[in-house]
């Protein structure tokens, strides 16, 4: 299964969704990790460094905390720039068939390497966040995904209750709504998935809900 995880507004919780969801699914399935923003917000979340050389896409991986995963390099921004949506999509099919879950980390915009994932994604994912822009980018996200015949689930990222908006056709406001937490800065900081830091941190984790609530939607 290829997951998508978008939005074409920063500061939403992308990286951090993908980040997450890809340490719990890991632990009941062969699972991989694509980043494929150039600025390698989820490779640095694994505690990697982007590469600074061109790769080609799925051409090297790293496995830690078991989830195999696939470093941002420079060579995204010419993906990005002049990059061809129907080769990019068969290489990130390719890199799906090898694992039983791959999720993709995009980058906040709805150009080249978005498009490329969400055409060739299974299962979709917009993280939103109570503020009016988040709101605007959902809005015209669904707008894309009705032209591609794609739909997606939303999750709340850092909020108490749940967003939903009224009158989208492509995308599926959920229930899941991820509250504010210091282990999300805390992990950050050092190079490691929240749930990792609150397995070790934590006597009674609790992010942990969340990420398996979403995975049972997925699972639907």
């Amino acid at each position: 299964m290829i997951i998508t995880i978008i939005n074409q507004k920063g500061g939403v919780g992308k990286t951090t969704t993908s980040v997450n969801l890809a340490y719990y699914l890991s632990k009941v399935k062969k699972t991989a990790l694509l980043d494929l923003d150039p600025e390698g917000g989820a490779t640095v979340s694994y505690g990697m460094k982007r590469e600074m050389k061109e790769l080609d896409l799925g051409s090297k991986s790293v496995n830690i905390f078991n989830v195999e995963v696939f470093p941002a390099n420079i060579g995204l921004l010419k993906m990005e720039l002049s990059g061809d949506v129907d080769e990019i999509s068969n290489k990130i099919k390719k890199i799906g068939d090898q694992f039983d879950y791959l999720v993709i980390d995009t980058p906040p915009n709805l150009g080249t390497l978005a498009i490329s994932a969400m055409i060739t994604a299974n299962k979709i994912v917009s993280p939103v966040t109570p503020q009016p822009l988040s709101l605007e980018a959902m809005i015209n996200l669904d707008s894309r995904l009705k032209n591609l015949e794609k739909t997606a689930y939303s999750i709340t990222n850092f909020s108490k209750k749940p967003i939903k908006v009224d009158n989208l056709i492509s995308i599926k406001c959920t229930d899941i709504a991820v509250p504010p937490s210091r282990l999300f800065i805390e992990a950050s900081r050092l190079g490691v998935p929240a749930l990792r830091y609150e397995e070790v941190r934590v006597k009674r984790p609790k992010l942990v809900t969340y990420f398996q609530q979403l995975s049972k939607v997925l699972e639907e």
